[in-house]
């Protein structure tokens, strides 16, 4: 490298063919109506234009052949990456899709276990190969791979013990086959795509034991070595390692499982900007393999080997090594690049060629999007290449920055580099971290000095009680008892890391491309900064794009100040968020819950957790029913609410009384709604409750001339009173149809009452799948005649409305 140590854009071709290969990639899944005997076309072409390029440096003196044989090589390798995109995606003739779509009861499915089960107290999870589908009258041969849970049916009085499951079983199983939902409410998980971006297509849920059977197995010597490395390890840690938290992150170290990682511990390592140590990455890799690399040579050369024997055995035992702990751990993303890294650094050596980093980081990429193209809009994959782009091109730039007299000492220069590379992942993942999550945490410069510390030490620890395990139980149980020490050093550090320094980051509620570009710019200005034109001209670059992202929206319009409603996709239940002009929150009703948890979680939480919403001015409750009160608990644990309003009737429940504890727990403010009362919250929203003493209470938003009318579950009689009491008042430019689209509500007299065919959209909150024939269609066919528009979460997902005071639109949020 010269002297400058700046990044040189021209020595990294590898990186640019996966690039190119990579926008390919991108360019089949947005346009992806493109056949791949188009794309095939393309690559042609782009041959041809190389063929032309090369005829026309020989005939002319001075030519833009050069520049000509990069783009026709751009386009080759840009149309091979859209060419393998369109064949992964293509539809199978046998797939097993179709079959889950046609489905509604209990199918059978025979297939192979691919990876190895996690296991939970609760549930056993898995990936099947499916080859064969049995029918009601016949047996099929398919193909698809579906994510299995094996767990016991909430209302079971009993809890049943499942077959113990191992990689390569050959499994009969008998349960729901189901696609995967999609993403259904704002800011939350799209459970769909990240399990196609994984070749699975469907889910498949076995309730009894008596439904899964083994008939077999079809594991080859290396998958029953895993079997059994596996089993070894777990069995290790659990013998020696005291504590279940210290054994929980064990297996995520060693094994990739982060099954026993409970939800609470996640939140902590990401808001502490810490996840990264919880999956297995670059530094696990190179505690497993080059630690082992450089203690190989010496003993190696003790043995009176020859020096180009020793290299040959100490490369070919460090990369077994590492192919078997990357297969061990499930061929995660991270940790294939970090195997690839490692391989072509310890190629370099042995052949004594030198590799950039950027250059080999390219090939790695390549090689995973090769094998599986829609990797490239995976998380992690993104994460993780950009961490190491971060790392190899701005922590020089930051050392460079350190006055030598700070490093006078090898502890001293350790704690520099340790937050020198820190800085540098972190700024480095910046891009795609706010553009996904909305959340960027700093809080991991600091914390990293303890953290890598802890996890360098308790994987090394571990290893050496896996090691000696089964011949030396007195140093395996020291061993064991290091790396819990160590592991609750770790846990530590991101508990009060998430207690003091939660605070400490960088939001971005939604995702500005405008912004996000403007900082690449200046994270690439930052990587040239030893080379002034280049660097100055990045800084320009991103000050344009600061410039637009400040002045585009005041040039295109849109600065009026808005009311937005967001109804969620709760199932069968209700869940609306207000989000005034002056940015208060009011949330009226929280969803259903049920022996598996409340939708709040993953329903109205993210929605919060993405937009940076801390606190809720006022919680309405129409009434106590399950499907309206079921996530409030929830909520309050995970959020301040400053307020309460209910109908003011009790009911003997269990989730009553817990709701009621939580409230008085919290300090929270209660208020019984009455006819006539009116819920200040905004200068600029008047809220009136309009309902009478009852079961449901029914409130109107008024925010200029627009009118949202809220009416729970209301019924014939409550709508008859309302009709009667205020008539043409009703009238809502936004109304949530009543109890669900029940056939029990929406009288004719109410549907005209409350609705304007020009001007009015109605919302129906309900479950993809009700069980209690919800909608009625001639309820929906009702406010159809009378509404300007119908809306129903069942369809899409959440339904946002916006509006300014004068007109009502939905925003298109997905």
């Amino acid at each position: 490298m010269d002297p400058d140590s700046s990044v040189h854009w021209g020595a990294y071709p590898a990186l640019y063919v996966a690039v190119a290969f990579a926008l390919g990639v991108f360019g089949n899944s947005v346009f992806e109506g493109i056949p791949f005997s188009l794309w095939l076309g393309g690559a042609g072409a782009g041959l041809a234009l190389f063929a032309g390029m090369q005829w026309w440096d020989r005939t002319r003196l001075v030519t833009l052949a050069p520049l000509g044989r990069v783009l026709a090589a751009i386009v080759v390798v840009g149309c091979a990456g859209g060419a393998r995109h369109s064949i992964h995606q293509g539809p199978s003739p046998r797939g097993l899709a179709p079959a889950a779509e046609a489905s509604d009861d209990a199918v059978a499915v025979q297939g192979i276990v691919e990876n190895a089960p996690e296991r939970t107290d609760e549930a056993t999870q898995f990936v099947l190969a499916v080859n064969t589908l049995f029918g009601a009258r016949d047996t099929a041969a398919v193909e698809g791979r579906v994510r299995v849970t094996l767990k016991p049916s909430p209302w079971a009085n009993t809890v049943p013990s499942f077959p113990r499951l191992r990689q390569g079983d050959v499994t009969r199983l008998r349960g729901s086959l189901r696609r995967p939902p999609g993403l259904r409410n704002p800011g939350g998980f799209d459970y769909a795509a990240y399990l196609s971006r994984r070749g699975i297509c469907c889910t498949l849920y076995v309730d009894a034991p008596d439904r899964v059977a083994v008939l077999g197995d079809r594991r080859g010597r290396v998958q029953n070595a895993l079997v059994f490395l596996r089993a070894h390890v777990r069995r290790q840690v659990d013998r020696y390692v005291p504590s279940t938290g210290g054994r929980a992150v064990l297996r995520a170290l060693l094994l990739g499982d982060r099954s026993r990682i409970t939800d609470a511990q996640r939140a902590r390592f990401a808001k502490t900007g810490l996840m990264h140590l919880l999956a297995v990455s670059g530094l696990h890799v190179f505690l497993v393999g080059m630690v082992l690399y450089a203690l190989l040579r010496p003993f190696l050369l003790r043995l009176r080997l020859r020096w180009r024997t020793a290299e040959v055995v100490r490369a070919a035992l460090t990369i077994t090594v590492l192919v078997f702990y990357m297969l061990l751990t499930g061929g995660r993303p991270s940790v294939v690049r970090a195997v690839i890294m490692a391989t072509l650094f310890i190629g370099g050596i042995f052949f004594q060629r030198s590799a950039h980093s950027l250059n080999t980081l390219g090939v790695a990429a390549l090689g995973l999007l090769a094998v599986r193209p829609p990797m490239l809009f995976d998380v992690g994959f993104q994460l993780s290449m950009a961490a190491v782009s971060g790392i190899v091109t701005l922590n020089p730039r930051f050392l460079e920055m350190v006055p030598d007299r700070y490093r006078t000492s090898e502890a001293l220069d350790w704690v520099l580099s340790t937050g020198t590379t820190s800085a540098a992942a972190i700024l480095g993942t910046a891009p795609v971290l706010l553009y996904h999550f909305g959340w960027v945490s700093v809080a991991g410069l600091l914390l990293n000095m303890v953290g890598i510390p802890c996890t360098g030490l308790a994987l090394t620890s571990a290893i050496a009680t896996v090691a000696v395990g089964g011949l030396w139980p007195t140093a395996a149980a020291s061993f064991g008892s290091a790396a819990d020490v160590f592991l609750q050093g770790l846990l530590a550090t991101s508990r009060y890391g998430a207690a003091w320094f939660s605070w400490a980051g960088i939001r971005m509620a939604t995702p500005d491309l405008w912004e996000l570009t403007a900082l690449g710019a200046g994270l690439i200005a930052v990587a040239q900064w030893p080379r002034p034109r280049l660097r100055w001209r990045w800084i320009v670059i991103g000050g344009l794009f600061m410039t637009a992202s400040v002045w585009g929206p005041v040039v295109g319009g849109g600065t009026a100040p808005t009311l937005d409603i967001v109804f969620f996709d709760v199932g069968q239940g209700d869940a609306a968020l207000l989000k005034t002009p002056s940015d208060h929150h009011v949330l009226i009703d929280a969803g259903p819950r049920s022996p598996s948890g409340a939708t709040a979680e993953f329903a109205v939480l993210p929605f919060l957790r993405r937009w940076g919403i801390r606190r809720l001015d006022l919680v309405v409750v129409s009434h106590s029913d399950e499907d309206h009160l079921g996530g409030l608990p929830t909520l309050l644990q995970a959020v301040r609410v400053d307020r309460v309003v209910h109908n003011g009737c009790s009911v003997d429940t269990d989730l009553y009384s817990q709701t009621r504890r939580l409230l008085r727990r919290n300090g929270v403010s209660r208020q019984a709604a009455h006819r006539g009362d009116t819920l200040q919250m905004d200068s600029s929203i008047r809220t009136e409750v309009l309902s009478p003493p009852g079961r449901s209470t029914l409130a109107t938003e008024n925010y200029g001339d627009v009118n949202i009318l809220l009416p729970g579950d209301i019924e014939k009689a409550i709508e008859q009173n309302l009709v009667r009491t205020y008539g043409e008042k009703l009238l809502g430019h936004v109304v949530k149809v009543p109890h669900h689209g029940s056939e029990t509500s929406s009288r004719p007299s109410f549907v005209r009452s409350a609705s304007d065919s020009t001007q009015t959209h109605a919302v129906v909150s309900v479950g993809h799948s009700s069980r209690y024939g919800m909608p009625d269609a001639r309820v929906i066919r009702r406010w159809r005649r009378e509404a300007r528009q119908v809306h129903s979460t069942a369809d899409r997902g959440a339904v946002w409305m916006r509006t300014d005071g004068e007109e009502v639109w939905r925003l298109q949020w997905q």
